[in-house]
C-alpha cells in the first residue's frame, strides 16, 4: 500500500469507527430504555425488526449502485467531471425507483398482514418506509465523496449524523420517552436534516443543477446491476435474517435479547465497512498492477493476531460488560455473544480485500456466493436453532461467516490473476475492461 492510501485508511478507519460507534451507543440505549423487563424485551424485539427491515431494504438499494459507481466513477472525476456528475445522477435516478418499489412492498405487506407477529409490526411500516428513504438519500451523497476520495469530508458526514442521533436518542432517554416508534422517528429526522446539510455544502454544484439523465448511463449501471442487484438483495438479507428467524420462531422477546447481543457483536463490522470505503476506489488498480497478493498478505499479518487478541478480551470480559451496558435481563445472551463476535473477527481479519475484489470484477460469482450464504444460515442456523435455541443460531452464523470467507479468499486470489470474470452484455465493459 502507498503512503497516501495508508493514511486515508488510517483517517477513515479511525474516524467512522468513532462516529459510528455513537450510533451503536444509542441503539444500546435503546435496547436498555426497552428492554427493562419481559414485556420489554418483546418492544426491543420489534425494535430490532424494523431495524432489520431498514437495513435489508438499505442494502438492496444502495449497495449495489454504490458499486456499480466505483467501477467508473473515480476515474470520471478526474478526466471528465461532467460525465461523473451525470453517471452520478442516473445512479440517483435508479436508487429512487428501487426505493419506490420496496416501499410499494412494505405497504402491501401493512394492508395484507394478518394476525401473529406480523400484525405487531404493521404500526411501524410508515416509519420503516421513510427510514429507507433517508437512509438512501444520505448515501446518495456519502458515494460521490468516497468516488472523489474525499475522505475527510466522508468522515466529518457521518460524524455529524452519528452525533445528531446519539443526541436524540440522549433526549429521549433523559425524558423517558423511548419507544420503537419515538426512535424510528428520531432516526428519520436526524437522517434527513444531516443529508440536506451535507448535500447543499459538499456535492459538487455540476450535480445540484437540473439536468437530463443520458440513457447510457442509465444502461450501464443496470448491466452491472442486473448482476449485483440480486447479489446485494441476498447478501442483505443474509445479514439480517437471523434476526427474523429468531422472530418467527422464537418470539418478540427472544429476538430482543438476540437483536441486542447480534448488535453489540457487530460493531467490529464498523471496521470492515470503514476499509471498504478506502479499498473499493483502489481494487483495479491493485488487480491492474499485480500488487493485490501482496497487500492481501500484509493485510493478513496484521488482523489474524488482532482478531485473536480481541477475541480472548471478549471471553474475560463479556458477562460484566453486557450486565453494565444493556442491564442484567440480556446476561442470559453472552454465548450468542460470544459465538456471534467469533464469526464477525474472522470475516473482519479476512474478507475486506477478497470481498471488494469479487463484488467489483465478478458480480455474477457474488451472487453465487451469497446464495451459498442464504443457504448455510437458512440450513445450520435453523437446525441449530431447533436444538439450541437463540445460542444455536448464533452458532449457525459462525459456521456461516467462516465458510463464506474461506471462499472468498479463494475467489479473491483467482480473480487476481485475471482468471473468473465475467462479461457483460447490453453494451457493459468486460470486468477485465473496467479494472485497467
Amino acid at each position: 500500500m502507498t503512503r497516501h492510501a495508508a493514511r486515508d485508511g488510517l483517517l477513515v478507519v479511525t474516524g467512522r469507527i468513532a462516529f459510528v460507534a455513537l450510533w451503536f451507543i444509542a441503539i444500546l440505549l435503546v435496547y436498555r430504555g426497552l428492554g427493562r423487563d419481559e414485556a420489554g424485551l418483546a418492544q426491543a424485539g420489534l425494535f430490532a425488526v424494523a431495524i432489520a427491515c431498514v437495513k435489508i431494504a438499505s442494502g438492496c438499494i444502495v449497495d449495489p449502485g454504490d458499486l456499480a459507481l466505483m467501477r467508473r466513477a473515480p476515474t470520471l472525476l478526474r478526466s471528465d467531471p461532467a460525465a461523473a456528475c451525470a453517471l452520478f445522477r442516473a445512479a440517483f435516478v435508479l436508487r429512487l425507483a428501487m426505493t419506490a418499489i420496496v416501499a410499494t412492498a412494505l405497504l402491501a405487506f401493512a394492508a395484507l398482514a394478518g394476525g401473529g407477529h406480523a400484525a405487531a409490526l404493521v404500526p411501524l411500516v410508515g416509519w420503516i418506509v421513510l427510514a429507507i428513504l433517508a437512509d438512501a438519500l444520505f448515501r446518495s451523497v456519502m458515494v460521490v465523496l468516497q468516488a472523489g476520495e474525499r475522505f475527510t469530508a466522508l468522515v466529518l458526514l457521518e460524524g455529524s449524523l452519528q452525533v445528531t442521533r446519539l443526541l436524540v436518542i440522549l433526549l429521549l432517554w433523559t425524558g423517558g420517552w423511548i419507544t420503537v416508534e419515538r426512535v424510528l422517528a428520531a432516526y428519520c429526522a436526524s437522517t434527513l436534516l444531516i443529508t440536506l446539510a451535507g448535500g447543499v455544502r459538499l456535492l459538487p454544484q455540476g450535480m445540484l443543477r437540473p439536468a437530463t439523465v443520458r440513457r447510457a448511463d442509465l444502461g450501464e449501471l443496470l448491466a452491472f446491476l442486473k448482476w449485483m442487484v440480486p447479489a446485494m438483495m441476498i447478501a442483505a438479507v443474509n445479514e439480517r435474517l437471523d434476526v427474523m428467524l429468531v422472530y418467527a420462531l422464537e418470539g418478540a422477546d427472544a429476538a430482543g435479547r438476540y437483536g441486542a447481543m447480534a448488535t453489540l457483536a457487530m460493531t467490529a463490522d464498523i471496521v470492515a465497512g470503514s476499509l471498504s470505503s478506502v479499498i473499493q476506489p483502489r481494487i483495479a488498480r491493485m488487480r491492474g498492477d499485480g500488487s493485490y497478493g501482496a497487500n492481501l498478505r500484509l493485510f493478513l499479518s496484521f488482523s489474524g493476531p488482532v482478531a485473536v487478541l480481541a477475541l480472548l478480551l471478549a471471553l474475560m470480559l463479556a458477562a460484566p460488560v453486557i450486565g453494565l451496558v444493556l442491564g442484567q435481563s440480556y446476561v442470559p445472551g453472552v454465548p450468542v455473544f460470544l459465538w456471534l463476535l467469533a464469526g464477525t473477527l474472522f470475516w473482519l481479519a479476512v474478507t475486506p480485500l477478497p470481498l471488494a475484489m469479487v463484488t467489483i470484477h465478478a458480480p455474477s460469482l457474488a451472487v453465487a456466493v451469497t446464495l451459498c450464504q442464504t443457504v448455510l444460515v437458512a440450513v445450520v442456523g435453523l437446525t441449530l436453532l431447533a436444538t439450541n435455541g437463540i445460542v444455536g443460531m448464533a452458532q449457525g452464523i459462525f459456521v456461516t461467516r467462516v465458510g463464506v470467507a474461506l471462499l472468498l479468499l479463494a475467489l479473491g486470489q483467482r480473480l487476481s490473476h485475471g482468471k473468473g470474470a465475467p462479461v457483460f452484455g447490453g453494451g457493459g465493459a468486460s470486468c477485465r475492461e473496467a479494472g485497467r
